[in-house]
């Protein structure tokens, strides 16, 4: 028996890099996943990948500054997985400039993808991961904000049930 045989995963940001990863970890360990991402091809690469090597996924669309992407992403895994154990708040960007370069268009962006995607999505994922936990002895909403202008390469708030 695999760790997470059984439980349902969405991981936004998860077409390629860390993201995709985690998917695939996540995926090899025994759970259904749901890729969500903007970029759509290669969240659909990342899915064939994750089910040729015998796992359980499905990609949708997700804008994490949109509540309504938020809404269905979470209407998706929960439809097609039946229900949502674990949300990994993976998406972000990374700007790379120093705060007098940095426009605000710029810094909005980041805001709105880092921390405003965070919200959305713990907030909007928090009944279905509740009501898994009901059932299940393990519910782990897991957040991970990383690229800071002002930070190191890689900084993440952990929160877990």
């Amino acid at each position: 028996m695999n760790r997470l045989d059984g439980k349902v995963a969405l991981i936004s940001g998860a077409a390629r890099g860390i993201g995709g990863e985690t998917a695939q970890l996540m995926a090899s360990a025994g759970a259904k996943v749901l890729v969500a991402d903007v970029l759509d091809e290669r969240g659909q690469q990342t899915v064939g990948a994750i089910n040729g090597a015998g796992g359980q996924a499905d990609y949708v669309h997700l804008d994490v500054t949109k509540e309504a992407d938020w809404t269905a992403a979470v209407d998706a895994a929960t439809s097609k997985f039946g229900k949502l154990d674990i949300l990994v708040n993976n998406a972000g960007v990374f700007i790379g400039k120093g705060i007098e370069e940095i426009s605000l268009d710029e810094w909005n962006r980041l805001v709105a993808v880092n921390m405003t995607g965070v919200f959305l999505g713990t907030r909007l994922a928090a009944p279905a991961l509740r009501e898994a936990a009901k059932s299940s002895s393990m519910a782990v909403p897991l957040s991970i904000s990383h690229r800071l202008p002002a930070s190191s390469d890689r900084s993440s708030t952990r929160c877990t049930r």
